[in-house]
Parts: structure tokens; sequence; C-alpha cells
């Protein structure tokens, strides 16, 4: 690849100091008064328990107190997900300072040395770069012992980092676990594929057992190859349980002849738990009829706040008021009370908004009422069930309640914040299908992005682009040259990346994630699938291959005669060749860091909209909870670890490189996670596990790659590699044995010992509260809040009229604020 040195200390220079100049501005726009809040808000939100600790006011005085901010202090503030995610990047940090001494001091001076390209032709592929990888060292050298011991020696260092990392994440995991409050995801589970309940209200087992029923199920093929109903008996002479009550579809049709779905999922956890273990059950219901309402409540409650603060704040000021706000009743999809209020016919009819939008949130709340009172019976088929100890908790979400595993599926529950209650409808059977659908849709995706890479390639490649007519006088001025080879392909490809994760975000949702912390872990498992394949693997093949592409094609006749010679050279020359490319990749992902802290585009908005703001409601939308997703950023991480590790032993020079990287992202992130953003979900720290998985991957990886280019290289021990490839795999089988109930459940010891702390029995008053909790938003419309804005909104209206309204109108006073 033809990326030299040249053109990569350009870009070096290019997005360092793009990268100084976010720093420089953001350490300056931190402490200003007007934007602090914007770049500190956890610091300033009043909802936001308990508060990171305050920073020095000086310009780079926040850099040291933010790289050596307490573990446990952020755990207390932020959260498990934060101290994995802050985890991840101390590992990259700490494993490529190690492979930046080690391999730059070890094996670049063995690759400069080695001499080989200096006996081959020149051509334009080649570039002082390659002088310092395995594409300088001849076929068969002894020096490739070098770079066997090193792929050694950084595999070992990865591993072992990694089982350190890895026990340190279930130690935080199990004292973050211990704080949880009670009553909440503690002491809670989801049943998800409650038998027998299919969300239409039907009380009459025989229709929604029909409905609901896996196919394949006859009662009386059973009894008559058993010899009838609870006629078996055991060897020692007991008689087997029925099978009415071993067959959950059976035992729930009888079940649902005397009661309903709430009293049948109680009876089902009182049975296997006990009676007293039970707190509260909580059956979802078909909400389908009441969602589109709620939409329609939430947008006109927004609009009608941002009108209303709009005219507060233009009152304020004294600005006249020239013409009130008006809003468009179209005939299609003005509901029947407006038209006759308004008397909209064929034609639209414009109303004033502050007249019509409290008309039409309180006949969208009365609307929700009704609705609610017709929905008691109809349930979907999932539950949010509370035990009174954690131990019962724990025991239900790790046990399997019935043989049959499309019927009563029980999991930890989420956080009723990120619940996605609309999917809680899908049964088993239904997700799997759209799971295996979105694969195929993915594998397409990725297929039609290969032709995208390609392009790319053709640009770095620039040999190649300039035997394109027209192309050539442009291509070899100096500093085009240096840019297309530096920074564009890394920049086009990171662009191109950008529009994949909403994507895969979508198909999560569509194959039925019941929580925001599933879909981020799918983006997070997707989206490295998708870069390894898109960004790493065809990346890496074409570029080897289409490295020197006329150089093949000029010399076809010396490559046709000696192919065992000459085609081996090729590879090896050009499979190391193509580190260069993604040097200037990871330099570009570092400079996106760089620009994540800085949230140029947020800035502007900001300051755009906060001179309009005439709230303080108004103000705190533009400021507080930034958000923030694992999805994108943990497969980002990821990726550059798998590419240094893939490339650390046959190209040294990248090491620094990503040294580089996670030196930035860690300041960075770490700020944003502990100060910024506010996360839309917590997970106890579940992610580490795809953490652990894609950084195997990564040394998988190194181990394949070495041996691919010692084979090339024609090294007579290559095959020695092949003992570690080994013993990494099953390194990997033991720690995922190891580890993998650590990171996602509690002990049963620790939930006794938690147990034991508590009282006995959750309160009445924290059985109001989890009862209210696994509420669809549907029931959890603040009332009090509705009543307020109608006032409000009235006030303003009045006023605007001229009338006596008690509108306040004086500024609020900020209270005094300690600095971020």
């Amino acid at each position: 690849m033809a990326v030299t040195g040249v053109s990569l200390a350009t870009a070096l220079g290019i997005n360092g100091g793009v990268c100084c100049a976010f720093l420089i501005i953001f350490s300056i726009l931190r402490i200003k008064p007007f934007t602090r809040k914007f770049y500190a808000p956890k610091r300033f939100d009043p909802e936001v328990r308990p508060k990171p600790k305050k920073l020095p006011n000086g310009l780079f005085s926040w850099i040291a107190p933010t790289l050596f901010y307490d573990e446990g202090e952020m755990l207390r503030t932020a959260g498990m997900d934060v101290v994995v995610m802050v985890r991840l990047l101390s590992y990259g940090w700490v494993l490529f300072a190690f492979c930046t001494f080690w391999c730059c001091a070890l094996l670049m001076p063995i690759n400069g040395t080695a001499g080989f390209l200096a006996r081959l032709p020149p051509t334009p592929a080649t570039s002082d770069l390659d002088l310092l990888s395995t594409s300088n060292v001849p076929q068969g050298s002894p020096r490739m012992w070098a770079h066997l011991i090193s792929a050694y020696v950084v595999s070992l260092v990865a591993l072992g980092l990694l089982v350190g990392f890895s026990n340190d994440v279930s130690r935080l995991r199990a004292r973050f676990m211990s704080t949880l409050p009670r009553g909440g995801t503690s002491h809670s589970v989801l049943i998800t594929d409650i038998p027998c309940v299919d969300g239409l209200g039907a009380k009459e087992p025989s229709k929604s057992g029909a409905a609901t029923e896996p196919a394949g199920y006859k009662e009386e093929r059973l009894d008559a190859e058993l010899g009838g109903k609870g006629s078996v008996s055991g060897h020692h002479g007991y008689t087997a349980i029925d099978d009415d009550v071993l067959c959950p579809w059976a035992d729930a049709r009888s079940q649902l002849r005397s009661g309903n779905a709430e009293s049948m999922v109680r009876n089902e956890m009182a049975t296997t738990y006990g009676e007293p273990k039970v707190a509260a059950v909580n059956v979802v219901y078909n909400t389908a009829k009441l969602d589109p309402l709620l939409a329609k409540y939430d947008k006109s409650k927004s609009q009608l706040e941002d009108i209303t603060d709009d005219y507060i704040g233009k009152l304020r000021r004294g600005k006249e008021i020239k013409k009130r706000k008006e809003v468009s009743l179209l005939p299609a999809i003005t509901p029947k009370w407006a038209k006759e209020r308004y008397n909209v016919g064929t034609k639209a009819v414009k109303v004033d908004a502050l007249e019509y939008l409290p008309q039409e949130m309180e006949h969208l709340l009365g609307e929700m009422k009704t609705e609610r009172e017709a929905i008691k019976e109809a349930h979907l088929p999932a539950a949010f069930v509370t035990f009174n100890d954690r131990a019962s908790a724990n025991a239900a979400a790790t046990g399997l309640q019935s043989y049959d595993e499309t019927a009563w599926r029980i999991q930890p529950a989420p956080d009723s914040e990120e619940i996605i209650w609309g999917n809680l409808s899908m049964r088993y059977k239904q997700r799997v299908m759209r799971s295996l659908g979105m694969w195929v849709v993915f594998i397409a995706m990725l297929v039609f992005y290969l032709p995208i890479t390609a392009a790319i390639q053709m640009v770095v490649n620039l040999q190649n682009a300039s035997a394109i007519p027209g192309l050539n006088v442009i291509v070899r001025l100096p500093f085009v040259t240096q840019v297309l080879q530096g920074i564009l392909p890394g920049l086009v490809l990171k662009i191109f990346l950008i529009l994949v994760p909403p994507i895969l975000k979508a198909m999560a949702r569509f194959e039925g994630k019941v929580s925001l912390s599933e879909v981020d872990f799918s983006v997070v498992g997707r989206f490295f699938i998708f870069q390894v394949f898109a960004v790493f693997i065809f990346n890496f093949l074409l570029g080897t291959v289409t490295s020197d592409l006329l150089s093949v094609v000029n010399k076809f006749r010396e490559i046709a005669d000696e192919p065992t010679k000459r085609v081996p050279e090729l590879l090896g020359v050009g499979a190391a060749q193509t580190s260069s490319f993604y040097m200037s990749y990871i330099l570009i992902n570092a400079c996106a860091i760089g620009g994540g802290l800085l949230r140029l585009v947020g800035l502007i908005l900001f300051f755009v909209f906060m001179k309009l703001a005439g709230t303080e409601r108004a103000r705190y939308r533009l400021w507080a909870k930034q958000n923030y997703e694992f999805g994108t950023n943990v497969a980002n991480h990821t990726m550059v670890l798998l590419l240094g590790l893939a490339f650390t032993v046959l190209a040294p020079l990248i090491a620094p490189f990503c040294l580089l990287y996670f030196s930035l992202a860690l300041l960075a992130q770490k700020y944003q996670l502990v100060y910024v953003v506010t996360l839309p979900y917590q997970a106890a720290g579940r992610m580490w596990m795809n953490c652990f998985n894609q950084i195997m991957t990564g040394i998988y990886f190194l181990q394949v790659m070495a041996l691919c280019v010692l084979l090339v290289k024609g090294f007579a021990f290559a095959a020695l590699i092949i003992p570690l490839v080994v013993f990494t795999a099953v390194v990997h089988s033991n720690c995922t044995k190891l580890f993998r109930r650590p990171w996602t459940l509690m002990s049963a010891k620790e939930a006794a010992i938690l147990d034991k702390r508590d009282p006995a029995d959750i309160s009445p008053a924290e059985l109001d509260e989890v009862r209210g909790k696994y509420l669809s938003p549907v029931f959890k419309v603040d009332e009090a809040e509705h009543a307020a804005l109608l006032q409000q909104a009235g006030q303003v209206d009045r006023h605007l009229k001229g009338e006596a309204s008690g509108l306040d109108l004086s500024e609020p006073v900020e209270e005094a604020e300690d600095d971020a």
C-alpha cells in the first residue's frame, strides 16, 4: 500500500492539531459561566444523585483529576457500566503501552536492518514505512524467530491482562449489586411467554389457548402413550406428576378457567418459591390502542410547552407579539370533537395554539382514562414479579421454570425506564424467526458495503488511481497525494460507518429485544462483526492483493514462470503494507474522540437556542440529559484493539498509534461518562461479556495473521504458533465457563447475606413504588404536571388578551452553584 511516511506524518500532524484545538477550546469553555452546564451537566442537574466530584477551574487542571478519578467513587456516582467502559479503555492503554515498548524496541530494528526491499525492483506500492515491517524481511530468514517469540509474548501478556481485568470486573460487579435499592431490579424478574395469554382479554381458556399453544401438542396422544393421566410409576413406586400439571399449556388452561392472568402468574411463582416470597405481580397490559393516544398527548404537551416558553421569553424581553401561533386542523386527521367545535369541513382550519392544544390534551387524557378501564383484562404474555428477597429473585431468574422452554421464560428484570413495552407481546418463536430474518438482512447489508471498501482501496492505492485518464495530474500533486493517502480513505470509511449503528439498532428493536440494554448489546456485537469483515478482513485482503496491482500486470510473465517464488514474495510484502492504512484510520478515530469531547454541533445549537429559551424548563432541556450509546463506542474501541493486535507483530509502528488512541479515549470518554452523559439504562456491567469475547477475537487474529505471514515468508518453524492458538482457545473456553455467571448473575451466598441485612419483607411504601414502576407509560401520565402546564398556558393566553392573568414575568433567580 502506497501510504508513505510523509503522508502518515501529515495525517498525524493534521489530526493531532485538530485534537489539540478541540482540547484547548474545551478547556476554555468548560469553565465559562455560560457553557459550564453544557460541559458538566451532571454537576448541576438536580435529578442526578450522587453528583461527581468538583474539578479545579484551571485551564488544564481537569486532566489529572479526570485520569486518576477514583474507581470506587466512579462506581458510586456513575454506575457499573461506566466502570466497565473505563476498564476496557484502561486495558487497551496498558496493553499497547507494553506492545509499544516490546515490539518497537525489538522488532523495528530487526525489520529495518533486514534489507529485503532494497534487493527488489522499486515499485509505486512500496514506501519507507514498509522498511519497519515484515515486508522488509527476506523469505525464510532466521530473523522471523523474533516475530514468532513476539507473537507468544504479546498473546500471553494480552491474555494475562484480560484474565486480571475480568477478575476485577466480577469483584466490582458484586460490590455494585450489593448497593442496589430494594424492590427494583435487585428483587424483580421478567416473565415472558406466559402460556394461554394472548392480549385479547378473553377469559375463556379455549380462545387464548388455541392462539398460543405450540403446534404439535396433542393431549390425547400423550395420554395414550403413557397409558392414562397420572398412571406412570417410577422405579421406587412413586406416581408420576399429572400431565396437566407438567404441561404448562394444559395447566394454564385449567387455572384460567377459575381466574385471570395475574392470579395464574402469582400462583405459578407461589407454587415454586412459596406464597410469602412473592411481593407483587404486574402483568403487562395490551396497550396497543393506548399507545397512539399517549404519543399524541406527548406531542401536544411538547408543543404547548415550547409555545408557552416562547411567549414567556418574548414577554420577559419586552418584545411585541404581533401574531399569535396557530395550528392547522386537517379534515382527515382532526378528531370529531375538534371538527364540531371549530367547524372543520373539507378544508383545513387554523386555530389559536394556546386555545386548541390544552383542549386536545384534556380530551386525550380523558380518552386514555376510559381506555385504561377497557383493557383491565387484556394481558400480554409477560409479567414482572417482585419478590420479598433477593435469593428468590435470583433463583427464579437462573432456574428452569418449565421443561417446555417456549413457556414461562424468566430473566432478570430490566429497569422500568429502559423497557421496550411493545416488544413484550412477542413470543419466543416469533423472536427467533425475526432474529433469523435480521441476520439475513445483516449479511445483505455487509455484502452491499463491500464495494464501498473496494472503492476506498482504489483511492489508497494511488498507483492504480493514477492510471485513470485525467486523474494522474491531480494525484501527483504533493499535498494532494499526502492528504489522499493519509487522511481521506480513513475519513470516508468512518463517514460510511456512521450510518451502520442506527440501522443495527432498528433491526434489534424489530427482532423483539425487550430493553434498551439488550438493543445496545446487540449493536455492540453486530457492529463489531460488521467492522471485522468490512473494515478488516475484506479491506486487508483487497489491500494485499491490489497493493502492487500494476506491478503484477507488468510482470505477469515473470510471476507465471516462478509462481511458487514470486506469489509468496508479493503476498509477504503486501500483507504488512496494509497496516499503514489502518494507522491512518486509527488517527481518524482518535480525532473523532476529541471532537466528541467538544461536541461542536451540540455547542452551536446550545448557543443559538439558549438565548431564545424563555423559561428555566426550556433552558434545562438544552443542557441536561446528554445521551451516550455503548453500542457504537464499545465496538469502535474493540475494533482498534483488534487492528492493533493483528498488526503489532507484523508492523510494530501501529502500536504507538493505538497507544495514542487509547490515551485520548481514556481522557475524553472518562470525562464524558463521569461528568456529562446520562445513561439510558444500568446493566450492572453485563457488557463486559461482549468486551471479553471481542478482545479474544483480536488475540486470535494476532496469532492467525502471524502464522499466515510466517508461512508465506517461508519460515520453517511457522507451525510453532499452532500450540499458542490451542492454548488461547483453552484459556478462552475456561474463562468463559469461569466468568460467565459472575458477569451476569448474583451469587446465592451474596443474595442471602444481603437478605439478612434487609428487613424481612418489602415495606408497603416500597411495594407501591414497585407496582407503579413496572406499569406501562400510558398509566404514568403526571396529572399534577398536566394541570400546572394548562394553568400556565391559560395565564399566558389571558395575558396576551389583556386580561388579568397572574402570570409571573420576573426573571428566575438561579441559585448559586459551584463551578464544574
